[in-house]
């Protein structure tokens, strides 16, 4: 069973007034474009991870067949937020693929191959990279959740990734999606167009 998680709880002061998972694309938001696509892509559960604004997300957004989590440690930045999904998994769960809400452009293409290597590999972590930069979604197999819970990791989710580089299967991508994150008005211009 592949778990998939959407972590969408930080403020994202360089947007202005604009929720993140709000934002506009392509007649959809960046949270509804993510979770379409993890499930079309063949994920067995997904998860949400809210944290600021929680109540104006959820109540704007057209989701079913997702679990909504809260993260009332939003503050203390987005392992909290990992943390936060990984509580909620199923007990089947056999691996999770998650990513920020702020790259919505990866394709269903990427995630549908990153699945594939992770399913000859599931022992592994499978992050993408493309033009030699490591981007997201990312892949983490179950036997990390302890760790992600309960070790300490002060870098985050990249200090499992540095101690695990032997077990981390990297999978080269023809899709900019991937490093593409969008923090700013300005990203957002760039990549997407004008903001409403």
């Amino acid at each position: 069973m592949l778990s998939s998680a959407v972590l969408a709880a930080g403020e994202a002061r360089r947007m202005g007034s604009h929720l993140k998972p709000l934002l506009p694309l392509q007649g959809s938001t960046f949270l509804e474009s993510i979770v379409h696509t993890m499930i079309k892509a063949g994920t067995d559960e997904c998860l949400v991870v809210l944290g600021y604004e929680h109540e104006s997300v959820r109540a704007s957004v057209q989701l079913s067949d997702v679990q909504f989590l809260v993260n009332e440690d939003w503050k203390s930045g987005q392992l909290s937020s990992l943390q936060t999904a990984v509580r909620a998994l199923s007990s089947e769960s056999e691996g999770m693929l998650f990513t920020p809400v702020d790259h919505p452009l990866v394709s269903i293409s990427t995630y549908r191959m990153l699945i594939e290597h992770w399913n000859e590999h599931r022992d592994r972590m499978v992050i993408p990279r493309y033009e030699g930069r490591k981007g997201h979604p990312a892949i983490f197999p179950a036997r990390l959740y302890n760790p992600l819970l309960h070790d300490d990791l002060q870098g985050g989710a990249r200090d499992l990734i540095y101690r695990e580089m032997n077990n981390v299967l990297f999978v080269p991508v023809p899709d900019p999606g991937v490093v593409y994150d969008i923090d700013t008005a300005d990203d957002y211009r760039r990549l997407i167009g004008e903001l409403p």
